[in-house]
């Protein structure tokens, strides 16, 4: 086990916390432009690879389903978000948000952003050092996400 796991811990909970607040301060301006929210633009992020239910959203953000329903009504309003009913081969009393061509616009500003972040910060580390960090933190993400399915 790793000498002064709470120190890893720690360190872990600030670097966290330091990336929440960055984000959240480069894309203040993109957010108030597009009227959105940090945590509805959240919610576009994670539509972003597919369209997902209420439920599923809910259970991702870890908050209740009656402020994640808020949340995508108001991204319905804004129009960067749509209500789509599955094929007939699945469950048709689901309904799955998606991305419409506002919400994926919104992203592909979102992403530019935070490319432009990201190479900012790494400029003077090589791909070999970005590549070690990138292989350990997707270890850690699979252990994660192994450990939430199991409890």
């Amino acid at each position: 086990m790793v000498k002064h796991l709470q120190d890893h811990i720690q360190f872990l909970e600030q670097f966290i916390n330091n990336v929440n607040a960055l984000t959240a301060k480069m894309l203040k301006d993109l957010q108030n432009e597009y009227e959105i929210s940090l945590e509805q633009s959240n919610v576009l992020g994670m539509l972003n690879k597919e369209p997902l239910t209420i439920s599923e959203i809910t259970q991702r953000q870890g908050v209740n389903k009656a402020a994640v329903s808020r949340r995508i009504k108001k991204l319905i309003d804004a129009k960067l978000v749509k209500l789509d009913k599955p094929n007939l081969n699945i469950d048709q009393s689901l309904k799955f948000i998606t991305l419409t061509d506002k919400g994926r616009a919104y992203l592909k500003e979102r992403n530019a952003i935070m490319t432009d972040i990201a190479q900012d910060i790494t400029n003077d580390l090589n791909s070999e050092d970005i590549e070690n960090v990138r292989q350990v933190l997707e270890v850690i993400n699979h252990r994660i996400k192994t450990y939430s399915n199991h409890k």
